[in-house]
Formats: C-alpha cells, structure tokens, sequence
C-alpha cells in the first residue's frame, strides 16, 4: 500500500487477489481524536465504502473491528480517512491483481 497524510491504513491481508476480502487497520502519527470518515473507491471511481468510524480500528487489543470489503476487481483501490472534526487525514492506494 502507498500511503499519505497523518493516518496510515494498513492492509491486514496481503497479498490481495480478486474475491479476497480485505481487513483494513489505521495508524495515527499524532493523538487522533473520533470520529473519522472513510471513503474506499473501487477502480472505476465508485464509492464502495462510505461511514463514520467512532473508533480508529488499529488491529490491537480492544480495538474496533478492522473495515473489510471484498475485492470485486482488479485495480486501484482509493482509501481515504479524516477527522470530521480535525484536520488530520490520510489516504491510501490498494493495488488488487486478477
């Protein structure tokens, strides 16, 4: 995954394959406070995933569950999380083989 911004996703599955699905986690650089809003486009440019996050899910202990979504083709997956009330931010690319 290419990563930018204050927020890092982190992709728990690897390497992704066309009808994988797909267990994403975050990472904030800085002490980020909820909630966040996170968009995931598919390759064509639709909107596939789209809510607000109380939790930041980082995959550790007691934490949120992990954002999953199953890979319908290959591509470009766009992830992008924010702060709906801060400016930190992060967005993602998922790179998916056939």
């Amino acid at each position: 995954m290419e990563n930018e911004g204050d927020i890092e996703t982190i992709c728990q599955t690897t390497p992704v394959s066309v009808g994988d699905t797909v267990r994403l986690v975050f990472r904030a650089y800085d002490e980020a406070t909820p909630p966040f809003n996170i968009k995931i486009r598919s390759p064509s440019g639709k909107i596939i995933i789209e809510r607000v996050l109380r939790e930041l899910p980082t995959g550790k202990p007691q934490s949120a569950s992990p954002v999953e979504f199953t890979v319908s083709a290959p591509g470009e997956y766009k992830v992008e999380i924010k702060q709906l009330y801060g400016k930190q931010r992060g967005t993602a690319i998922l790179r998916v083989t056939s």
